[in-house]
């Protein structure tokens, strides 16, 4: 009887340990698949599934707004580039590289070195095409157009919007606009690319300024807002093939015999127009500043000027500006105020049409007291390398920017500069006061001690590139 106690109590432990040991094998295997689930799930969010996850734990966010002075970094491709690099791709590489330019726009570019592409040139609209619930973006309107280089490279380019402003872009964006992305303004980023069944090339891509926008025969303006949510799982491009060859077929049927289109009216990108507190703006008035002790020697004039760092910059020589680092064109200029195709169903795409010079506005520029020639307060007076190593916590005192430059950007009250002297990882951005006319892209500019720009600020990116703001405190 002993010894049948003691057979059934070791029985029993060796079924104990054998459960023990199958449940800590499904922890472990469990443990593995998560952790192994969430790399996956962070390391692709271009997948609806994993982002899906991401948007409701809050760990991504959604696509916003970038300021002009600080988008992302990228080369700029025309029609005949981006037919070179995408047109010959194989569909497993083409796949590949669609991930990999979806999965950056979602992360907002915050986790590559990639350099973005943009795409430029000029395109003629083929037929718009109302956003739905149903479209990977849910809000806005979808331009379908067709590039004046290269016909063989047709774009998607997407103007997210607030429904309020849906009517105006069905307005603006009728068959025959002229849509010209410039290297300074629009910033399209390139999200995804097909090759079609005829051999072209189908490109999406986002402006990730989402700025404001006018037609040269329509009033009024539209403006874009970046999309609150997206619908990862329509997938790209957002038109499937039947409705690009309605849309194909509706343009080629209206143009004239000899190819030239019938409408062409441009759209252009315009500055958003805030409202402001006129009160809170300054009437002309000198801000303080402390002076820096001088030498009696250097200057007994009674008129101050900027005094030279060293004896060789006191006399700026007037040379021509190197050509423009084509990088420069990824730097907007003007500040932006806060301001698998099977899945679409052309059904509801609905084309439009229907179309008076708009007007133009702009912010107010910032207002300060503007010198005579040599007038200025005292201060000390720098080239482009030493404002770039100017650390931004040392501008106590006055400080002026003089040398060699060329205009990479231009916009209406503020320009990028790039130096003579090959600094490449140093730009200059400058505020003109709103009664002046900034100097154009591709222009040359000297500035010496009797008419120097004044530093206010100095910013180092993360990337090494040192942004120098300055402002015109001169009279011509």
């Amino acid at each position: 009887m002993i010894k049948l106690r003691v057979d059934r109590h070791r029985s029993g432990n060796r079924d104990n340990l054998f459960g023990w040991t199958i449940f800590l094998l499904l922890l472990a295997i469990i443990a593995g698949v998560s952790w192994v689930g969430s790399f996956y799930i962070f390391g692709h969010p271009e997948k609806a599934v994993s982002y899906g996850i991401l948007r409701t734990l809050g760990k991504i966010d959604a696509p916003k707004r970038f300021e002009l002075t600080k988008a992302p970094r990228g080369q700029f491709l025309d029609a005949n580039k981006l037919f070179e690099r995408y047109g010959k791709m194989t569909p497993r590489e083409l796949e590949a590289g669609n991930a990999s330019l979806l999965r950056n726009y979602l992360r907002n570019y915050q986790r590559t070195k990639e350099l973005v592409p943009y795409v430029i040139g000029n395109f003629n609209v083929m037929g718009a095409f109302r956003l739905g619930p149903n479209n990977f973006f849910p809000d806005g309107v979808v331009a379908l157009a067709q590039s004046k280089e290269n016909p063989s490279v047709l774009l998607e380019l997407i103007f997210p919007a607030a429904e309020a402003d849906v009517g105006q872009l069905e307005r603006m964006l009728r068959m025959g606009l002229d849509l010209p992305l410039a290297r300074t303004l629009d910033l399209s980023a390139l999200i995804n690319a097909r090759i079609m069944p005829d051999g072209r090339l189908n490109l999406t891509a986002v402006p990730l300024l989402y700025g404001s926008y006018a037609s040269t025969d329509t009033a009024g303006t539209l403006n874009l807002e970046p999309p609150a949510n997206l619908n990862i799982s329509a997938g790209l491009p957002v038109l499937n093939q039947a409705a690009v060859d309605e849309a194909d077929k509706r343009y080629t049927a209206q143009r004239k015999p000899n190819g030239v289109a019938i409408h062409s009216p441009a759209l252009m990108r315009v500055q958003r127009t805030e409202a402001m507190d006129e009160s809170a703006i300054p009437v002309a008035r000198a801000e303080p500043v402390r002076p820096k002790p001088v030498p009696a020697e250097i200057d007994s004039r009674p008129v101050a000027r900027a005094l030279a760092v060293n004896a060789d910059e006191s006399d700026v020589p007037v040379a021509r500006a190197e050509p423009v680092d084509p990088a420069d064109s990824a730097i907007p200029v003007a500040r932006a105020e806060p301001v698998d195709p099977s899945t679409v169903s052309a059904a509801n795409l609905q084309p439009f049409a229907t179309p008076v010079p708009a007007a133009v506005s702009a912010l107010p520029a910032d207002q300060w007291t503007v010198y005579e020639p040599g007038r200025m307060p005292r201060g000390r007076l720098l080239g482009m390398d030493a404002a770039g190593n100017l650390p931004a916590e040392l501008l106590d005192g006055v400080e002026y920017l003089a040398g060699d430059f060329q205009v990479s950007a231009a916009g209406q009250s503020r320009v990028v500069l790039r130096g003579s002297g090959g600094q490449q990882n140093i730009r200059v951005i400058v505020d003109f006061p709103g009664n002046t006319t900034p100097p154009a892209e591709g222009e040359t500019v000297q500035r010496d001690a009797q008419r120097p720009f004044q530093i206010t600020n100095v910013e180092r990116g993360p990337d090494g590139q040192i942004n120098v703001y300055a402002r015109e405190i001169t009279r011509p």
